[in-house]
């Protein structure tokens, strides 16, 4: 997986923002979703999740859809967390068909 992540375009990107990654696991941990917040978000929302995800990602998203009015999941057969790194065309096109744009 590592020699997999180094052959991407968005590598050294990621070497050169590490510094950051201990920041960000202290407000992953400390955030608490509160879903009051989000019941009246009037914006269409697409949750993406791979099949292969760990079940903990699963409930969280099955929680933010719960809550989002104009929520839609999509499960990208095959991927996990990361697969706008390993699933790429499969994400974009997700995207794309959500925003109503067509894939090439």
């Amino acid at each position: 997986m590592v020699a997999y992540m180094r052959s991407l375009p968005a590598w050294q990107a990621r070497v050169a923002a590490a510094h950051t990654i201990p920041r960000e696991l202290r407000a992953v941990k400390a955030y608490r979703f509160d879903p009051e917040r989000f019941r009246d978000l009037a914006v269409p929302t697409l949750l993406l999740n791979g099949s292969e995800s760990s079940p903990g990602f699963r409930m969280a998203e099955e929680a933010v859809d719960e809550t989002v009015p104009d929520s839609r999941i999509v499960v990208m057969p095959g991927q996990g967390h990361v697969a706008i790194d390993t699933g790429t065309d499969l994400f974009a096109a997700e995207v794309l068909r959500f925003t109503g744009n067509s894939w090439p």
